[in-house]
């Protein structure tokens, strides 16, 4: 399997990162406009090919072709694929391109919307995925893309929403574990241990709600136990409308 990808900003990077652990470095070609200083390094780090002359590319002729380009320029970009074979599977991950788009540029192609998230460069990644008209199961989108994490089939219409949930995401929760982390430094622990411990409890949390079936005031209910601390810290988070804030936090971010 050959993988190139356009782009390596912070996704690309996460992308190709997550890749790394799962194929040789010589599956890989990474193309950018111009090769800087850091891809030059993260060139030399991976092992992996770095290019600035698209045509390599096209040469290398790979089954996945990955836009991590920002979305203003990922049409423009497109245009120098123009004549790639039409096996080549074209996913894009740039925020504002749809799969007319895509079609416009490449309608031959299987092609796809992905909306990924940053850890997918430790292969726990949240991606939703929205397919084109050309894509079969041959083309092993979703387990190309499993690669990296859960993968989820989303109609286009809800991909803002779902990528708001999934790409916002881990930045709200960074300010929650952070929040945890000044509360229990606040409160006597080693802010190393309190951040490590904070990561394991999110960890495990989502883990449960997985594997349970069960909804998060479901799993709430079980550990709010009659008059205990933990009632008290959630009647604490309403009093301060933790809920409500998180609502609009996503609200904000969607719009």
């Amino acid at each position: 399997m050959k993988v190139g990808i356009i782009g390596i900003g912070h996704m690309g990077q996460a992308i190709t990162d997550g890749l790394l652990n799962q194929v040789s470095p010589a599956e890989i070609i990474l193309g950018s406009h111009r090769i800087n200083a850091a891809m030059q390094s993260y060139h030399e780090k991976n092992k992996i090919t770095v290019t600035d002359d698209y045509s390599d590319i096209m040469d290398a002729n790979p089954e996945f072709l990955i836009f991590t380009t920002p979305a203003a320029k990922t049409p423009e970009i497109m245009d120098q694929f123009k004549g790639i074979d039409s096996d080549v599977t074209v996913l894009s991950v740039a925020s504002g391109v749809s799969l007319g788009d895509i079609q416009t540029k490449f309608p031959e192609n299987p092609s796809a919307l992905v909306v990924p998230n940053t850890p997918v460069s430790v292969n726990h990644g949240t991606l939703g995925v929205a397919m084109g008209p050309h894509v079969t199961k041959s083309n092993n989108i979703e387990s190309f893309l499993g690669l990296l994490g859960d993968v989820y089939t989303v109609p286009e219409s809800e991909f803002n929403i779902f990528g708001t949930i999934t790409g916002c995401g881990p930045a709200f929760l960074d300010v929650f574990l952070s929040a945890l982390g000044d509360a229990a430094v606040k409160n006597g622990l080693p802010r190393a241990l309190a951040y490590e411990a904070a990561a394991s409890m999110a960890k495990g949390s989502a883990s449960l709600l997985q594997e349970s079936g069960l909804t998060p005031d479901a799993l709430k209910d079980q550990v709010t136990t009659p008059g205990g601390s933990t009632i008290r810290g959630v009647v604490s988070l309403e009093k301060n409308a933790f809920r409500s804030a998180i609502i609009e936090a996503v609200d904000a971010a969607n719009n």
